[in-house]
């Protein structure tokens, strides 16, 4: 009985878990750009960067107008 207990409960943990990663985001924006795990070079860096932020400005404005505000 005494490991009854914790292995239902992490059953159920293991439930919750895999139940919210197929959840499907509502949220109107991209996600951030995701950096490579090396080295960048000063152009690469550029490019991200302005990616990233050309993604923000696109948020910006759905939220807007998905607000009634625009």
């Amino acid at each position: 009985m005494r490991i009854l207990l914790p292995c239902l409960a992490a059953l159920a943990l293991n439930a919750c878990a895999a139940s919210t990663i197929s959840v499907k985001s509502t949220d109107p924006c991209a996600e951030p750009v995701l950096l490579p795990e090396r080295w960048l070079s000063d152009q690469e860096v550029e490019l991200l960067w302005a990616r990233d932020r050309r993604a923000l400005l696109d948020c910006g404005g759905k939220v807007e107008v998905l607000s009634g505000r625009g």
